[in-house]
């Protein structure tokens, strides 16, 4: 059987942790733009989506991924990591819309198009975006 190594574990966790800070940015920003400005829930989360993907980007560079990623200003991942944003953040918009269009509660739509886009982002980070080319 493959051993999964303990860094990759390690980044994972990292990974994880970070994430959930970056998506419970995103769902206050989307909630309050939802609730409070009474914005559409696509357009609420994704910009929510965006603002967190900054956040998303420091920590990671600098806590998850900071043994494969260059310290100084790359603007390669930089490009990269905007990359993974545009993808997520349709992903993320096309998901939540599927899943309210089939009927489902609009907090259960936004955790599984959380999920659909952390695996995604996930793999784009670790083998594309922070590592060294």
């Amino acid at each position: 059987m493959h051993r999964i190594a303990p860094a990759l574990i390690a980044q994972l966790f990292s990974f994880l942790s970070v994430g959930a800070l970056a998506t419970a940015l995103q769902y206050a920003i989307a909630t309050l733009l939802a609730l409070a400005a009474g914005l559409d829930l696509v357009a609420a989360s994704t910009i929510g989506f965006l603002i967190s993907a900054v956040f998303n980007y420091w920590a990671n560079a600098r806590l998850t991924f900071a043994a494969q990623s260059n310290h100084t200003r790359d603007r390669g991942q930089q490009l990269r990591f905007a990359a993974m944003v545009v993808l997520g953040c349709a992903m993320n918009a096309v998901l939540l819309r599927i899943a309210v269009s089939l009927g489902m509660h609009a907090v259960l739509a936004q955790l599984i198009a959380t999920a659909g886009v952390l695996a995604a982002n996930f793999a784009l980070g670790h083998l594309w975006v922070f590592r060294r080319h």
